[in-house]
């Protein structure tokens, strides 16, 4: 059974970007391996990453809300309509095996919270989560100042990786 990756990475992306290119080329670098690409299904990264992987002959599926005017990117094979936002952001989670972080905003810092937050708890089983690049680093080293638990589910579950060669590295050892 192949692996699913879930992206987290912002929808807001220009088409001509460095980034977007590189995102593209990640979902394009984990289809050649196998994986199967997950995502919130509508522009920017999400886009990229599902372009990327159908380029590859990959799978992707998107989650994406049922809300007028909503519609998946054209890159997405399996569209999971969910009810709700609080819904489409557990299966997200749910559905990962893994987690690949790309920078975003406040909904990328709610993916990433709550994916924490729930291996803390034992509410899931712990997962690897890969960050692209060091945008979201000085927030997990935050993070790892809790007097709790946080500092260890960080330091086994958390890496950051600076390529796609990195990024692959680790995913390997799903």
């Amino acid at each position: 059974m192949d692996k699913i990756i879930t992206i987290f990475g912002s929808g807001e992306s220009n088409l001509k970007s460095s980034f977007y290119t590189e995102t593209e080329e990640l979902g394009k670098t984990l289809a050649e391996n196998g994986f199967v690409i997950c995502c919130g299904g509508y522009g920017g990264t999400m886009e990229a990453v599902c372009k990327g992987a159908k380029s590859a002959g990959g799978k992707t599926i998107g989650i994406t809300i049922d809300y007028p005017g909503s519609k998946p990117n054209k890159y997405v094979d399996e569209n999971v309509v969910m009810p709700n936002w609080v819904e489409r952001l557990m299966e997200l989670i749910a559905i990962g095996d893994a987690y690949v972080v790309l920078k975003g905003g406040s909904g990328t810092l709610v993916e990433i919270s709550s994916v924490i937050e729930m291996m803390n708890k034992k509410i899931m089983k712990e997962k690897l989560m890969v960050f692209y690049g060091g945008f979201w680093k000085d927030v997990i080293k935050t993070l790892k100042n809790d007097p709790q638990h946080l500092h260890k589910i960080i330091k086994s579950n958390i890496i950051f990786a600076s390529n796609l060669k990195e990024i692959l590295n680790s995913l390997k050892s799903l």
